[in-house]
């Protein structure tokens, strides 16, 4: 039952954890391929200029496992080390991204909620945060889209706010970013407002971004170059989540993902990046050793193990990465000297 895993016990408390000290940049990435113009977020990195990054990196860098960050080898090379990771569990991760780490012989970690997985006995949702993107950004003109939601609330007022600081905010993306919101405090909803969402624009499923299915991340799981990451059952935000509720999304998603990979699942990604003070202690309770946020505070004193930091991957050209690259360093090495 899951009531008894809460329950304290008369156990003595484990031992004060090492400090941990960052040492690496984590590179994260989300879609590989064309980058198109409604991409609010600057989620896709386009493909040539990722592969330019790729040789950079093999050249330039030592690329290694993230679980290394936890007991670092030494740089026999003195190069910078640098992990790479990849979120969600898009079908370009098997496509585009796998083959070109196999031909540069670069580990990558890869954070999948596998509840998405494509075809997989589990799937049951739609990736929404994908569905809203093309609603809002792709379709011309926006449909009328009243009486699959109630009217304004206090989440619209929220957007709106969100909203002050940015230049000429028209009406279509208040409502975008209004409809980000509804959907990322409505987890029990998120699915039947996404399919609501297509179904008023004439659409199906097939527009979206296709995903990995199990098959897919049996097989790169084999590869030496591929970790595979837990990242949530159903990509929830777990800050938002009660205690029982946060504990269902890790610990489910971890054993499915072993489950289905055979091996052990010891690396995990805050879904948005969004997490509370419980998060962490969950995380580590499933048997995570490591957890990496969204957040690029490369340089904080405060980072552990349960809290690493990521750098968001742009279309840089490999002489802007290694630039961008050689100050982030020069910036964690003042931080551990200080």
């Amino acid at each position: 039952m899951l009531h008894n895993l809460f329950k304290r016990t008369n156990r003595q408390p484990d031992p004060p954890a090492s400090p941990f000290r960052l040492n690496a940049i984590v590179l994260m990435y989300h879609h590989i391929g064309q980058v198109h113009a409604s991409d609010p977020w600057n989620m896709c990195v386009d493909r040539a200029a990722f592969e330019e990054q790729l040789h950079l990196l093999s050249s330039d860098y030592e690329v290694r496992p993230l679980m290394d960050l936890l007991e670092p080898a030494e740089h026999v090379s003195g190069k910078p080390m640098i992990c790479l990771s990849f979120d969600d569990g898009y079908l370009e991760h098997y496509t585009e991204v796998f083959p070109l780490l196999q031909r540069y012989r670069l580990p990558a970690t890869f954070f999948i909620s596998s509840g998405y997985l494509a075809g997989g006995p589990h799937q049951a949702r739609i990736c929404w945060w994908e569905v809203v993107d093309h609603v809002f950004l792709d379709h011309d003109p926006i449909p009328d889209l009243k009486g699959i939601l109630p009217g304004p609330d206090v989440f619209d007022e929220q957007a709106r706010m969100s909203l002050l600081v940015t230049p000429q905010v028209n009406d279509d993306m208040f409502a975008y970013h209004a409809w980000h919101m509804r959907m990322k405090v409505n987890s029990n909803r998120q699915d039947k407002w996404a399919k609501a969402l297509l179904k008023k624009c004439g659409h199906t499923t097939d527009i979206l971004p296709a995903m990995l299915t199990e098959a897919h991340v049996r097989e790169m799981a084999q590869s030496p170059y591929v970790t595979i990451g837990g990242h949530g059952f159903y990509h929830q935000i777990l800050g938002l989540l009660p205690r029982r509720k946060q504990w269902k999304e890790i610990i489910e998603n971890k054993q499915h993902l072993e489950e289905l990979i055979g091996k052990p699942v010891e690396v995990f990604a805050y879904p948005h990046g969004h997490y509370n003070e419980l998060t962490p202690e969950l995380v580590k309770k499933a048997g995570y050793k490591l957890a990496c946020t969204t957040a690029a505070e490369l340089d904080n004193p405060g980072i552990t193990a349960h809290e690493i930091p990521r750098l968001w991957a742009r279309s840089w050209t490999a002489e802007e990465l290694h630039l961008l690259l050689e100050k982030l360093f020069q910036q964690i090495q003042a931080a551990h000297a200080s």
